[in-house]
């Protein structure tokens, strides 16, 4: 509690500071204080916190020190010219450096392909997390090493490629137009496309506001690059090595290989004119991942990603399997509330007024029975999951056949949803594709939940 409370005051500090500090020069000095303050607390008190408290010191807390660096660099009536709500949404849920998309709010114009991008980052979170949640469930059969860097690739799935795609849609679909944060890394052409143009954009948008300026200056470009790799393997070091407590030295020689690769690419190597497309993405893709082992070292691993699946693991052995398929038969009670608020809202969200005035009385009436027809089994559905619920769960004959028959409606209606509607006829807008990328999910789940109970009983 003291250690969240020590976070949540230095935030609410940086504010005020942002807020009150006039002048440029003081604002300047600030915005170099709040980091190097922030490293020296957590360098003096690593030793009396845990690796998951160092790994927060060195990763979140210093980001936001350093989103707080970039504000500091504006003056204070343009601070106070910031939208609230603007600056609370970059100060709390964005990663990313940038600020200039939260100083004006504007209208959500996305193109065709954003919806794409969400559904690829939602199926890609949710792979991260059932996989993540095979090895917590598995994590004593399966050797460490298999633990911990398919542990590893399940957090980069969920968190990376998943949750900061959909963040990123979210924030666009609010009208806050930010960039990606990350932007297809698999089609990288080279290391150089991969770390400047594709992955973590937030650390290249630091690099490009607060240093590369007055480096590329002084250094010239071929010694920018390289200076950026170097305070990338610095940074790369606080945020594995000083957490994990061990294994220093391996994420600053990752990273200042991965500078002289880049290097090489831009000079005599030239891969992204000369070689082929294939060879490419051999090269990049060798060099990305032969030598990760520097930089999320065993230490790194053993402090960190090791110790989450075993915790995990306790977590979900420590309660029966019934217990999970009673709370599954809650939860899928409940869905089917959602799934009725949806269905009533169709009518006017998809501007059938507008449609039936098109159809004959008679056709009129069959679809209005046949809606009317679907939402009662819904609500019966809902009815008799509430009131049949320990029947359900004994696997009675006849309870076991109304479960069954649920399972087999939405089955059958995530059959029609995958392989008989057409996708592009689908309405626009964000919330057309959040709200049809959530109801598949209840469904899937419902019809998971019902399917579970009746295997349980028959297998």
């Amino acid at each position: 509690m003291i250690f969240l409370s020590a976070l949540a005051a230095a935030w609410f500090l940086l504010v005020a500071a942002l807020y009150l500090l006039p002048g440029t020069a003081l604002r300047r000095a600030a915005g170099w204080f709040f980091p190097l303050a922030g490293w020296a607390a957590g360098i003096g008190c690593g030793a009396a916190l845990a690796p998951w408290q160092r790994l927060i010191v060195a990763s979140a807390a210093m980001l936001y020190l350093l989103k707080g660096s970039v504000l500091f660099r504006y003056p204070r009536d343009r601070i106070a010219a910031f939208p609230k709500t603007g600056l609370f949404v970059y100060l709390t849920l964005w990663p990313g450096i940038d600020a200039a998309p939260f100083e004006r709010r504007v209208a959500a114009e996305l193109p065709e392909g954003e919806s794409a991008r969400f559904f690829q980052g939602y199926r890609t979170m949710l792979g991260g997390l059932v996989l993540a949640l095979l090895l917590a469930l598995l994590e004593p059969a399966l050797p460490p090493a298999v633990v911990a860097w398919a542990g590893l690739l399940a957090i980069l799935l969920a968190v990376h490629r998943g949750y900061a795609e959909i963040l990123a849609y979210l924030m666009r679909a609010a009208g806050w137009p930010v960039a990606p944060l990350f932007d297809h890394p698999f089609r990288s052409a080279s290391l150089h496309d991969f770390w400047s143009r594709r992955w973590n954009l937030a650390f290249v948008q630091l690099g490009r506001i607060l240093l590369f300026p007055t480096l590329r200056r002084k250094l010239g470009a071929a010694g920018s690059i390289a200076a950026i790799f170097v305070l990338s393997g610095l940074l790369h070091e606080s945020a594995l090595s000083y957490p994990a407590g061990g294994g220093w030295g391996g994420p600053f020689c990752y990273f200042v290989l991965q500078g002289i690769l880049v290097l090489a690419e831009r000079g005599a190597l030239r891969i992204e004119a000369r070689w082929p497309a294939p060879a490419r993405r051999v090269w990049t893709w060798f060099w990305l991942l032969a030598p990760a082992p520097l930089l999320f070292h065993g230490p790194f691993m053993e402090a960190l990603i090791l110790p989450l699946y075993h915790h995990l693991h306790l977590a979900l052995a420590a309660r029966p399997v019934g217990w999970y398929l009673n709370l599954a038969l809650w939860l899928a009670t409940v869905g089917h509330l959602f799934a009725i608020a949806a269905g009533v809202q169709l009518p006017w969200r998809l501007q059938w007024k507008r449609d039936f005035a098109k159809l004959e009385p008679f056709n009129r009436k069959i679809f209005v029975t046949y809606y009317g027809t679907i939402g009662l089994t819904i609500v019966s559905f809902f009815l008799l999951t509430a009131v049949l619920h320990a029947e359900m769960l004994a696997g009675g004959k006849s309870a076991l056949a109304l479960t069954g028959f649920i399972a087999v409606f939405w089955t059958m209606r995530l059959t029609v949803d995958f392989f008989y509607f057409d996708h592009r006829d689908w309405p626009k807008g964000p919330q057309f594709v959040i709200g049809h990328t959530l109801l598949t999910s209840l469904f899937i789940a419902m019809a998971g939940t019902f399917w579970a109970l009746v295997l349980r009983h028959l297998v």
